[in-house]
């Protein structure tokens, strides 16, 4: 049966899932959650509205439309079902209530674990190997809503947030479709979240900042988890660079064993690795400001990055001594 379906999400990992819906069921409005972005003088689509734009299907943004006005929207449209990913802002209840089929979340986590903002980010960071694509009964409270289904999937511990991505999305599309199924002629089984939660906060400026005195295996973390925006990133000197590729170093003669955190050194030539509190990092891909991100081969040969180098975490400001009057 086809549904009248709302879709509610802000980021690209929304788009394909969106698109899984689209092809099922008839989508009458698409509701985005953030500011317009404006480069060299042009405003930037939002990837869920240049998709629903190319589909001629209206699209509203919650930034700028009050939940009041929301509600009347999809009343108005006679919608059945709200669906929600990676949307951003708390919905109040009144406009959950108004299709007659509630609303849906799908999650990137094993819920309740990593409720909140960051949840990809975070089991990153935290280097989980265990997750799921969760798909709950949404409510006023934060990601605490009954479980429609939820499908484990592993995150390998060379995966980078786009990897992972690209598994919500393989496991949810499809787990979307067959939720939305179950809705429709009413088999859907519903069951309470058990067990503690754990929150996954937004990830501040500050969680960008490398400490490079902590383990290998955390920085590569961090590493793997803000890939390619925002970035980890170190100062050398002033300037602000991006470890966007990198990889644990185990076992390598050539470098030393008795330097600082934050020291970089060159090993077989044209590798560079910096050390961390329990070992090395090797650096594969690394973005000065201003520039497009290169190898650090590229890098060494044009005397970007110096062997002997500390990196650090806070840039180094240049004082200049003034005489007193």
């Amino acid at each position: 049966m086809e549904l009248r379906v709302a879709l509610f999400g802000s980021s690209a990992i929304s788009v394909p899932v969106f698109e899984s819906i689209r092809t099922r069921h008839k989508v009458v409005l698409a509701v985005v959650s953030e500011e317009p972005k404006v480069r060299h003088g042009r405003v930037m689509p939002n990837p869920v509205q240049e998709w629903a734009v190319s589909h001629g299907i209206r699209t509203l943004n919650g930034v700028c439309v009050n939940a009041e006005e929301l509600g009347q929207q999809l009343a108005k449209e006679r919608t059945d079902l709200l669906f929600l990913l990676s949307y951003g802002r708390i919905l109040p209840q009144a406009l959950l209530d108004v299709p007659g089929l509630g609303a849906i979340n799908l999650h990137p986590s094993a819920l309740p674990l990593y409720r909140g903002a960051a949840p990809i980010e975070r089991q990153i960071m935290d280097g989980c190997r265990d997750s799921a694509v969760s798909i709950i009964r949404m409510s006023s409270h934060l990601d605490r809503g009954d479980l429609l289904a939820q499908v484990p999937f592993v995150i390998a511990d060379t995966d980078y947030r786009v990897d992972v991505e690209a598994s919500v999305v393989r496991v949810g599309a499809s787990l979307a479709l067959r939720v939305i199924d179950q809705l429709s002629d009413g088999t859907v089984t519903s069951l309470p979240q058990v067990g503690d939660g754990s929150y996954a906060r937004k990830v501040a400026a500050e969680d960008e900042l490398i400490d490079w005195s902590q383990s290998v295996a955390r920085v590569y973390n961090l590493v793997r988890a803000l890939a390619p925006i925002p970035g980890a990133c170190t100062h050398h000197g002033p300037e602000r660079i991006k470890i966007l590729r990198a990889i644990p170093i185990l076992q390598e003669p050539e470098l030393p064993s008795s330097v600082e955190s934050g020291v970089l050194a060159l090993f077989n030539r044209n590798r560079v690795a910096v050390r961390c509190g329990d070992g090395w990092l090797e650096l594969l891909q690394v973005q000065f400001p201003g520039k497009t991100p290169l190898p650090t081969a590229a890098l060494l040969n044009g005397r970007r990055l110096i062997p002997g180098t500390t990196l650090q975490r806070n840039p180094v400001r240049e004082t200049l001594d003034r005489e007193t009057y």
